[in-house]
């Protein structure tokens, strides 16, 4: 009985362990991404419901999502955009957007798993990203 104990007590040490260093490696990502400049086109459509076509740059790409700049337009969360590389081309969610200094920038997360439009010279290995998270604040 003691010997089984100490084998669950084991294996959840170990579990815990494996999942601290993950969330060591990517913080809340789900993926590693890596640095990456590439052209893409956006289409959708703007507050009022007009479509819009944009083009932006990537700034870091993972598999399943990206960070775009350059955006100008009324795209907001939640939002669903198809967006084209080369002529490669899935549906994306738009999971945030930036305002201050961030203006311009917005994250998307394809809503199509099975799709991958990036050249696969270009995506990361998958242990590639190492996450820091910024220093605590002290509060005072």
């Amino acid at each position: 009985m003691q010997v089984i104990l100490m084998q669950v007590i084991l294996t959840q040490i170990i579990f815990t362990q494996s999942i601290e260093r993950r969330s060591t490696m990517l913080g809340k990502r789900r993926e590693p991404r890596m640095q990456a400049k590439l052209h893409v086109r956006i289409a959708g459509s703007d507050d009022s419901g007009r479509s819009i076509l944009l083009m932006a740059a990537t700034r870091n790409i993972s598999r399943q999502g990206a960070s775009l700049e350059g955006i100008q337009g009324g795209l907001k969360v939640g939002q669903i955009v198809a967006i084209t590389y080369k002529t490669s081309r899935a549906r994306f969610r738009i999971t945030w957007a930036g305002d201050g200094q961030r203006a311009g920038q917005i994250g998307v997360q394809s809503v199509e798993t099975e799709k991958c439009i990036w050249d696969s010279t270009v995506l990361p290995p998958m242990a590639a990203d190492v996450y820091v998270a910024p220093p605590a604040q002290k509060n005072i």
